[in-house]
């Protein structure tokens, strides 16, 4: 038991410190531009968010951009009034575009897919219904190395957190950690997804990756297999900069959040083998080293078990502390440091990502019945 809990005690320190510490790093500065930018399609798809719509349009039109965009709205069969909404704004604004795909199958790949299509131009921006700017430089953070030459680049979607609601602070906690891996491992050159709250990429790259057709059958993983599958390490970027994230509301409803988390934890058996294995690992050293901790505290080796255990913790807690807040004033560029969780909760949040992520293994490989 010993050996064990010290083989996953390094493949925690091994991850933690190789590929997670370092994923909200700065890029290398990217050379200025004298010309004005490339246009940018915006595309938005959309089902029944009449409640959140608005505001979304409304911060992407408000984006500073010395360039041409469109905000193309891809209405994927709403029932309500959303496609309403769009037309009211849509007739203010010509930039916006309602654009109607027709039957789709689950899922939103059709009306992406469509979406793309009927892009006026190459370079593509992503985000959801649900989504905002967090302020009005988003637009030309995320498409700037795009015109310097990337493919994807990679941004941050947070989530909004209520400090008393503890289902709204589990999932801004949970986003920031599947935040700083997929950060992490671009960083080390294996991007293995992306999250539609912000993406850029190419017409041109989604051209060649075939598109969707390689996975329409799944109902998710427009994202994360489009980049696992075909983004190549020299040509994918991340973006970091505080004024780039999006910001959205958090799921309200455990059933709402679960459902969610399934479904992208659903495609998983369809990434890369690499993907595969190191994010396996880490989920198995992540789950043993607190097991086997525990159960060692009832051992003469209980000293060894807290030492460690407090060594992790202290090489975890400042990479979480880096994340940025979803409500940072315009120009802070400051970390977690108002709205870190007390230690106490971050630590029993820690220990929880163990038994959640087994649970959405065995969950996601379920059948889909509402998705």
């Amino acid at each position: 038991m010993l050996i064990a809990f010290l083989a996953a005690a390094g493949l925690q320190l091994f991850f933690w410190s190789y590929y997670l510490r370092d994923g909200l790093k700065k890029e290398s500065a990217l050379a200025p531009e004298s010309q004005p930018p490339a246009p940018v399609s915006v595309i938005v798809c959309f089902r029944n968010e009449e409640t959140t719509l608005e505001a979304c349009l409304r911060s992407l039109l408000n984006q500073e951009f010395a360039g041409v965009f469109e905000v193309l709205a891809i209405d994927d069969n709403s029932t309500d009034s959303s496609a309403a909404v769009v037309a009211g704004i849509a007739a203010q604004d010509t930039r916006v575009r309602l654009l109607t795909p027709g039957p789709t199958r689950p899922g939103k790949k059709d009306a992406l897919t469509f979406g793309i299509k009927n892009a006026r131009y190459e370079h593509l921006l992503l985000t959801d219904a649900d989504c905002t700017a967090a302020t009005d430089k988003w637009l030309n953070l995320m498409t700037k190395p795009l015109r310097q030459g990337a493919e994807v680049v990679l941004g941050i979607g947070l989530y909004t957190s209520d400090p008393h609601n503890e289902l709204s602070v589990w999932q801004s906690f949970e986003a920031k950690y599947v935040l700083l891996k997929y950060m992490g491992f671009a960083r080390r050159g294996l991007p293995y997804m992306g999250v539609g709250r912000n993406l850029a990429y190419t017409k041109t790259f989604f051209h060649h990756a075939g598109g969707l057709e390689a996975h329409a059958d799944l109902p998710g993983g427009d994202d994360d297999l489009l980049i696992g599958g075909a983004a190549l390490p020299e040509a994918t970027v991340r973006v970091t900069h505080p004024h780039s994230i999006t910001k959205s509301a958090p799921a309200t409803t455990r059933s709402e959040f679960l459902r969610q988390r399934m479904r992208h934890q659903s495609v998983g058996f369809r990434y890369r083998l690499v993907h595969q294995v190191l994010l396996g690992l880490l989920a198995l050293s992540h789950g043993l080293f607190f097991l086997l901790g525990f159960l060692l505290l009832f051992t003469p080796w209980w000293w060894l078990a807290l030492g460690i255990y407090g060594l992790r913790y202290l090489l975890i807690r400042p990479v979480f502390r880096q994340v940025y807040p979803v409500g940072a004033p315009a120009g802070a560029g400051k970390g977690l440091e108002e709205q870190a969780l007390p230690v106490g909760r971050h630590m029993i949040f820690d220990a929880m990502l163990a038994p959640f992520y087994l649970f959405l293994a065995v969950a996601g490989a379920m059948p889909a019945k509402r998705w």
